[in-house]
Formats: C-alpha cells, sequence, structure tokens
C-alpha cells in the first residue's frame, strides 16, 4: 500500500512537470511569434516613413527646379521706372512803400512743377530724370544714367547734372535748407548754378587723410555761358572735387572738401552763319566747404544741429588781358527743434561778378524757419535781408513756401 502511494506520488509530480514544460514552451513559442510581428510592424512603418521621406525629398527638388527655371525675368511692374512729382509755390512780400522793385513784386507765385522718374536699368546701371515745368515754360533739369560699379569702387555717370561744385550746388531747389540757393553761388556759378552734359567718375578711395574719402572727377561742356563760352566749345570743362570725412565720435560726423575748375570761355566755331576765332581765354574756379553735423542716437528724429559753409573764387579772363576776379562765401546754422520743427539763419557774403570790383560787396541776412507737416509736404517762412555798396538800397522780402510731393522719391535732393 505504502509503495502504491509512493509511485502514485511521483507520478503526479512527472505529469505536473510535464504539463509545465509544455506549457513554458507553448508560451516561449508565442512570445518568440508576438515578438517576429512586431518586427514585422516597426520593418513596415520604417519603411513607410522612409517612403514618405524620399516623396518629400522629390517635390522639393522638383520645387526648387521649377522656380529657378521660372526666374530670370522681370515682372512688368518691375520694368515700370517710379515716378515722383513735386510742387513748390510760395507767397511773397516785397517789404517797401510800393511792394515792389525791378526783380520782384508781392504776389503768389508758382515757382516750379518737377517730374522726376527714376528707375534701375539693370543689375549693373540705373536712370535719372528731372524735369521742369513752370509758368514761364519748360525746364530740362537733369537727365543721366550710372553705371554703379564701371570699376572696383569708381563709378561712371553719364548725361546732363548738376555738378558737384562743393556740396549745396548738386541739390535741387526745391530740397534745399532755404527757399533760395546762397548768394555767392548764384553770383560766381550763374542764377542756375552749374548744371551741364558730360561725364563724372566718383571714386571711393582709400582713407588716406580721414575715415572715408571720396574723389569726383568730371568732364562737362562748357555751356554755362556765365563762366563759359557756352555751347561752341573745343575743349570741355573738367571740374575735380575731393570730400573728407570724419567721425568725430558716435553723434557727430565733420565733412570738408576742396574743388578746382579750369574751362575755356573763348569762342571757337560759327556764330550767325560766320566764324568766330577768338584767342584762348580762361576761366578758373575755386571753392572749399565745411559741413559739421551732430545727431544724437536713438534722438536724431527729434533732435539735430548743422552747420555748413562754403567759399567761392573765381578768374574770368576777357579780351585785352582783361579780369573779373570775384569772391564770396556763405554760412548756415540749423537746428532741429522737434520732429516737425526746424529753425536757422544764413548769412551771405559776395562781390558782385564784374571788372572793377574792388571795394564792392553785397551781403545777406537770411532768418527762416520750417514746419513739416509730413514727409511730403512742408511749409517754410523765410525772410531776406540784402545791403551793400553795390545795390540802390536795402531790400526786404518775405516769403511763404510751400513744397509737396507725390510719389516714392519725395524732396529728393538730386
Amino acid at each position: 500500500m505504502k509503495r502504491i502511494f509512493l509511485f502514485s506520488f511521483f507520478l503526479a509530480i512527472f505529469v505536473a512537470v510535464q504539463v509545465k514544460a509544455q506549457d513554458s514552451t507553448k508560451i516561449k513559442q508565442l512570445e518568440e511569434r508576438v515578438k517576429k510581428l512586431e518586427e514585422k510592424v516597426e520593418q513596415s512603418e520604417l519603411q513607410k516613413l522612409i517612403s514618405e521621406a524620399e516623396k518629400v525629398s522629390t517635390e522639393k527638388k522638383a520645387t526648387k527646379k521649377f522656380k529657378v527655371f521660372k526666374s530670370g525675368q522681370r515682372s512688368q511692374q518691375a520694368i515700370n521706372p517710379e515716378i515722383s512729382v513735386t510742387g513748390d509755390q510760395y507767397f511773397q512780400y516785397v517789404a517797401n512803400k510800393r511792394n515792389y522793385r525791378e526783380d520782384a513784386r508781392t504776389g503768389g507765385y508758382f515757382r516750379t512743377l518737377g517730374l522726376h522718374i527714376q528707375s534701375n536699368l539693370d543689375p549693373y546701371s540705373f536712370a535719372k530724370v528731372a524735369l521742369e515745368f513752370s509758368p514761364e515754360g519748360f525746364g530740362f533739369g537733369e537727365a543721366y544714367m550710372t553705371w554703379a560699379d564701371f570699376l572696383p569702387k569708381i563709378s561712371l555717370t553719364v548725361g546732363k547734372f548738376r555738378q558737384q561744385f562743393g556740396v549745396v550746388n548738386r541739390w535741387h531747389v526745391h530740397s534745399l535748407d532755404q527757399f533760395d540757393f546762397p548768394l555767392p553761388l548764384t553770383t560766381i556759378l550763374g542764377e542756375e548754378g552749374l548744371n551741364q552734359i558730360g561725364l563724372s567718375f566718383d571714386w571711393l578711395m582709400p582713407s588716406v587723410t580721414a575715415d572715408a574719402n571720396e574723389l569726383t572727377v568730371q568732364f562737362t561742356n562748357g555751356q554755362n555761358e556765365h563762366l563759359f563760352s557756352g555751347n561752341m566749345f573745343l575743349f570741355p570743362t573738367a571740374l575735380v572735387h575731393l570730400k573728407n570725412y570724419y567721425d568725430l565720435n558716435r553723434n557727430t560726423y565733420l565733412e570738408f572738401g576742396l574743388t578746382g575748375m579750369l574751362g575755356m570761355n573763348n569762342l571757337k566755331g560759327y556764330s550767325n552763319g560766320k566764324e568766330v576765332y577768338e584767342p584762348t581765354r580762361w576761366t578758373k574756379l575755386a571753392g572749399a566747404d565745411l559741413t559739421l553735423s551732430w545727431e544724437p542716437v536713438n534722438q536724431a528724429l527729434y533732435e539735430g544741429f548743422t552747420w555748413r559753409s562754403e567759399f567761392y573764387y573765381a578768374d574770368k579772363e576777357l579780351p585785352a588781358d582783361a579780369h573779373i576776379k570775384a569772391f564770396g562765401a556763405y554760412t548756415y546754422f540749423e537746428y532741429k527743434l522737434s520732429e516737425q520743427w526746424q529753425a536757422g539763419i544764413r548769412f551771405d557774403y559776395t562781390q558782385p561778378f564784374e571788372q572793377f570790383n574792388s571795394g564792392k560787396y553785397l551781403y545777406q541776412f537770411v532768418p527762416y524757419v520750417t514746419w513739416w507737416q509730413s514727409h511730403w509736404v512742408k511749409l517754410r517762412l523765410q525772410y531776406n535781408y540784402l545791403d551793400g555798396n553795390s545795390i540802390a538800397g536795402e531790400q526786404n522780402t518775405i516769403r511763404l513756401q510751400l513744397v509737396w510731393a507725390a510719389g516714392p522719391h519725395k524732396h529728393e535732393r538730386y
């Protein structure tokens, strides 16, 4: 009986061990099958991600190629030039008993309507045109094109342009800091200043005598009849201007320039069907300019100060070994009171441009205040006091000027 019991006990243990072993084997098999299924799922998902990535990459490459082939031509809007219109009108009061004199009358005037056209011709050059219309007729202001990188750091301008004699001669009248050009400029260089046809080379030099140096060399017709021969010429006028720029501190800069010019004023050609051949006569010009500007960082929109001065000298040979020698200078101070208000005063001094002018002079005081309604509209009130021993008596003139601009260039100086 005891043997039967032991045999049954061991048999039960053996059966249990066998069942457990079989269960363990089945579980292991199931785990392996699950692992294989998971690997297949992961492989499928990875393949799917790779396929999607390849598809996106292919689309990007196709898009990039499409853009490259599509570009290369300018749209019609980009080809169109930028056009601006400026209006310059004023009311004038001649302060004497009769409210008029020989050169001025009390009243309202429209000085000029300016049409300004600008366009980038291609990646290498651009063009500018300035046309002037007034009640007296049409004026051909400027028309020139510029190669910005004609040579390394040298630009070339070809056409009709206001020349770089000093600073202010280059500006358009509607963008001056005062109503009018300084008296010595119009007396010595002529009423319209120097505005001629020719070539201009502008070289941004290596810094030699200042933080920045720029050399301008211009060859033009002698069209200015006040100084040269007019339209008939054989030898073009030559101008050289050297600009020196200094950063005095983070708020202040100084600019100093020297100008020299040489040209003929004798006539060689035909006039009224007859040949005119005069002996060579030279006109020599010299100038100097100085500008000091203070604009505090982060406050330049509301506060600033400018001091500008220029000096002019002319020696014009005349027949019979005669000469006209004259010099003049101006200086003005302008302070920015706020974002919209500016006030200043200019002082002019010059000899009259005539023979035997030793001891003769003219001087002028010009206080003014300018209010900018916006970047497109400004009003200016200015008083001119002119006197000297080469005019009959003092002259007092008050002007209220209105200048407006329509278009992208606003009150561009040049």
